[in-house]
């Protein structure tokens, strides 16, 4: 996959939980450096899925409980581990295990997917922003610019992924999806007000969260759960947004936003709300590759689903641009081969 010999060993620390979006692109990755040819060690959480994945991966993958409870003696088994993959590189993921991650003799990288607080990311010797915003936040916060390294996520291609079935009843609707946690600051709750003044429309949300249950409620308030499909968690996003012609992403504050590349990635054309990845990866294409909308405004969101369910060809505009963008910016090569080049410089 890569072009540039590998020259370090690389621990990695994700804490994670069992689902989410940074948890997926760990994995994403590490299986890519292995494949890639990376001598690396993975320690994570013992989600039992997550282990059997990276397992049969081909990977080593070390389980831990990842306790500030048991800080000292938790640091000095992950030095140990260190020691043992003989790395150059630790590549801690974001709060709990960067706090947790040991001194060596090794360099310490963290790897952040959101405005974190910084108290954690003191001791790091470099930091790696998986947008632009996040990496300027890094430097307006008072970290050295040569510390940090802005390095987008990679999804796979979708073009060739089996979609899910179209529900019987969505014949002749048009078919949106959105996909994510089911959580505040993903502003599912304003989708479902704007898809109350859309007409032939049928949603499909894929997820769990704490805000399952008042969705729910709000969809049968609206009149609405004959144009809504829960789907609960899906193992792949991709099959969900290939099942649907038109890909939402309503989030209210959204970092990066992996669902809006794999969107691209599937040649689906996407409306979403301007929180920061959205605004930074759709208003800054060269060519335009989606509809950007206020946060929390139903209307305009109702208005964005309408005039892109009237106009087939402004959607297969969108598509083409975003798949184009995808393979310029977000492809797994391309992305890998960046990653091996930075930390072959760091090491």
């Amino acid at each position: 996959m890569t072009g540039s010999p590998v020259q370090f060993k690389l621990f990695q620390m994700m804490a994670g939980a069992r689902v989410g979006g940074a948890e997926l692109f760990f994995e994403r990755l590490a299986i890519a450096f292995h494949q890639a040819g990376v001598p690396q060690q993975v320690c994570i959480k013992p989600h039992s899925a997550r282990v059997a994945r990276l397992s049969d991966a081909g990977l080593t993958v070390h389980r831990a409980g990842f306790s500030p409870l048991f800080g000292p003696f938790e640091r000095l088994r992950f030095r140990q581990l260190a020691r043992q993959a003989e790395a150059d590189i630790l590549l801690s993921w974001m709060n709990r295990a960067t706090q947790l991650a040991p001194k060596g003799r090794f360099v310490h990288v963290a790897r952040l997917g959101g405005y974190y607080n910084l108290k954690y990311y003191t001791d790091c010797d470099y930091l790696v922003a998986n947008t632009q915003g996040i990496a300027d936040y890094l430097i307006r916060e008072g970290v050295p610019a040569r510390k940090v390294h802005h390095q987008v996520n990679f999804v796979p291609d979708g073009a060739a992924v089996p979609p899910l079935p179209r529900p019987p009843e969505t014949k002749d609707k048009i078919i949106i999806a959105a996909l994510g946690r089911l959580h505040p600051n993903k502003g599912f709750d304003t989708l479902l007000a704007a898809l109350g003044h859309c007409r032939d429309i049928h949603l499909l949300l894929a997820g769990t969260g704490p805000e399952q249950e008042a969705l729910k409620q709000q969809a049968d308030q609206l009149g609405l759960n004959n144009h809504i499909s829960f789907l609960g968690w899906q193992d792949s996003p991709q099959a969900v947004i290939r099942a649907a012609d038109i890909f939402i992403c309503p989030s209210r504050h959204e970092p990066f936003g992996n669902v809006i590349a794999e969107a691209f990635a599937c040649g689906r054309p996407v409306i979403a709300t301007a929180s920061q990845g959205a605004v930074e990866y759709i208003n800054t294409c060269q060519t335009q590759t989606g509809m950007i909308v206020p946060v929390d405004d139903s209307p305009a969101l109702a208005g964005a689903i309408t005039e892109l369910a009237q106009n087939p060809t402004l959607r297969a505009e969108l598509a083409e641009a975003g798949y184009r963008e995808w393979a310029a910016h977000f492809h797994p090569e391309h992305v890998v081969e960046s990653w091996i080049s930075y930390l072959n410089r760091v090491a």
